[in-house]
């Protein structure tokens, strides 16, 4: 219990009761809409979960807040809620955009969604910092992007994907790789190899570097 943390865990709690009522009394009144409300709902409380462990879902963790490019980070914020904000319009204002085989697209959005959760876990769960690890971390953030397209069944959400969010989304995990190894060789002094960040020396002093143990460090 002493674990918790009950401001930050009422205000969860609240929002998503708010959310469940207020994505329902906007959605239902319009056709084929259970679907999309079960994967917003889905994605509002696992959304709230980040919230709640205070960690940013489209962003690894690896780094300290300060070395990420914040520009980056803004705009790919700024586009993923711009991005379920065009789902829920889709269906409410341009039913005529909408991905048909209903519900088809829908489930496959909700099985993407949840896919994407577990990659994520997985890979910090690892503890493993490596080139690959990266990867497989923004490969999730990608399904995430994906799976918004099919959950809400939206043409415009397609073409949102592949124009904005996937170079958002290389962009991200290039500049966090790059930052990454630039402060490990910093650390370092030994170059990086051939094989990018999974030169196992890096761990330790990846571990030392966050504990502030690190060379230079106080």
């Amino acid at each position: 219990m002493k674990n918790i943390y009950w401001k930050r865990l009422i205000w969860v709690i609240f929002i998503i009761l708010y959310t469940g009522l207020f994505f329902y009394n906007c959605l239902s009144p319009f056709g084929d809409w259970t679907v999309p409300y079960i994967y917003t709902m889905l994605l509002i409380i696992w959304l709230a979960r980040e919230y709640y462990l205070k960690r940013l879902f489209f962003q690894s963790g690896l780094l300290p807040a300060e070395r990420y490019n914040f520009p980056l980070r803004a705009a790919f914020a700024l586009a993923f809620y711009a991005a379920m904000a065009i789902g829920v319009i889709t269906i409410v204002a341009w039913p005529a955009y909408r991905i048909k085989a209903y519900p088809i697209f829908g489930l496959l959005g909700i099985v993407l969604l949840l896919y994407s959760i577990v990659i994520r876990e997985k890979s910090m769960r690892t503890g493993e910092i490596t080139t690959g690890n990266f990867v497989r971390f923004y490969f999730s953030v990608m399904m995430l992007m994906v799976s918004l397209s099919l959950g809400y069944g939206s043409y415009f959400l397609v073409l949102f994907m592949l124009v904005i969010g996937l170079p958002l989304i290389l962009a991200q995990e290039r500049s966090e790789e790059k930052v990454f190894l630039r402060l490990m060789d910093s650390l370092s002094h030994e170059g990086r190899s051939s094989d990018g960040v999974s030169r196992k020396h890096y761990v330790s002093l990846w571990e030392k570097y966050r504990g502030k143990e690190a060379p230079g460090r106080k």
